[in-house]
């Protein structure tokens, strides 16, 4: 009868195989990303540490606008922040840039 032709290169490598949904990553949902970005730092930062450097009451809330000038000064530079007088030290630049990077 009817003798069938074999496929054509291009016929053979045009098609992609079927993707399953086993082969592809489950997706995280924006609740399982959020609490699972810090864990390596979880349990090594004490809380109220920046506060406490920067001497502010424990209802201050800090603000990216309000930090991220503060990166500016080096190391040993005295700056005012909450009209308050307060040396950079390498310590308060770490905390600082922690903080920022957590807003972000």
């Amino acid at each position: 009868m009817y003798k069938q032709k074999p496929p054509t290169e291009k016929e053979t490598f045009q098609k992609a195989p079927k993707k399953s949904k086993a082969s592809e990553p489950k997706r995280k949902t924006k609740q399982e990303e959020k609490d699972g970005v810090f864990d390596e730092t979880e349990g090594k930062i004490k809380e109220g540490g920046l506060r406490r450097s920067l001497k502010v009451d424990k209802d201050y809330k800090f603000t990216k606008s309000a930090l991220q000038p503060l990166l500016k000064h080096d190391v040993g530079d005295k700056f005012k922040f909450q009209d308050k007088s307060i040396t950079m030290t390498d310590k308060i630049k770490k905390q600082i840039r922690l903080a920022v990077n957590m807003m972000k």
